[in-house]
């Protein structure tokens, strides 16, 4: 890696973490001890955050009757413990990065693409064939929160990423290693573990777990990493084989792939209006 890359890598680690009331409300929703009331006294310090979970817990992808008016009922009759928290630590980890003076950042395509992934992961969670495997709950969250670092990026170097991310002939990656010397991939994985995101997490995003099957770490990654690139192609809008991006049958069975894309196809208007509903809080 060259000095300028190095370099590049250095501005990201130096991106100051969540402070404040983020970082408060990080410090809950990864504590696995927190419950009910912790967590409805720390969102409810945060109007954003509360009014953006209140327009999840209303859409249509949940098919709620009724209203739903406070962030308890929500919780408890909508969301439920895991997603709450999920939702709530994506919306306070990227609620410091300012991605607005980037036009060619499409924050709608962003939240597509990490609700899907976070949907894909959860339920392909379900049948790894490991012994040792993720919870639906942390393969959802770390789907969610997978791709951080492109917010990241948008924040750091928003010269440089303005026109990269008009440029549609190439895949972003590649063009983020052949400028930056590092990819959005990369850059999730310094902040999750310059944050002090969960273990599991860290582990994930960087990819590199111990090499056994059997390792639940490996198996979050592996998952995490199927469940973007299928991701990326239902938001191209085109039908998809499964198959073609089934590429290790140690993970899972083909069959067990094929039945969750197709849960998560019939909910992809859904996740496009719960995508549409938190991007629109990021400017408030």
């Amino acid at each position: 890696m060259n000095a300028a890359a190095l370099s590049h890598i250095r501005t990201v680690k130096q991106l100051v973490p969540p402070r404040g009331l983020s970082q408060e409300i990080i410090r809950v929703v990864t504590d696995d001890q927190a419950d009910l009331v912790d967590l409805v006294s720390i969102i409810n310090k945060s109007p954003t955050i509360a009014a953006r979970l209140l327009r999840c817990a209303n859409s249509a992808y949940y098919g709620q009757r009724g209203e739903i008016a406070t962030v308890r009922e929500a919780i408890i009759r909508v969301l439920g413990l895991s997603i709450t928290r999920s939702l709530t630590l994506a919306m306070a980890l990227t609620s410091g990065l300012n991605t607005r003076t980037v036009k060619s950042f499409d924050q709608q395509r962003y939240w597509f693409t990490a609700v899907t992934t976070a949907a894909l992961a959860q339920g392909l969670s379900h049948y790894l064939r490991q012994r040792e495997k993720p919870s639906p709950a942390v393969a959802y969250t770390t789907g969610l929160i997978h791709n951080i670092g492109l917010p990241a990026l948008v924040h750091c170097f928003p010269d440089i990423l303005e026109p990269l991310l008009q440029d549609n002939h190439r895949p972003l990656s590649e063009r983020l290693r052949q400028t930056l010397g590092f990819d959005h991939r990369q850059a999730s994985a310094v902040l999750a573990r310059s944050w002090d995101l969960p273990a599991s997490i860290v582990i994930a995003l960087e990819g590199t777990s111990a090499d056994a099957v059997q390792d639940a770490g490996w198996a979050l990654a592996q998952v995490t990493d199927l469940g973007t690139r299928l991701a990326e192609a239902l938001y191209q809008g085109s039908s998809i084989d499964p198959a073609s991006f089934y590429t290790d049958p140690a993970l899972l069975d083909l069959a067990q792939l094929r039945k969750v894309v197709h849960e998560v196809e019939g909910q992809l208007e859904s996740f496009s209006e719960m995508a549409q509903l938190i991007a629109g809080g990021e400017s408030a």
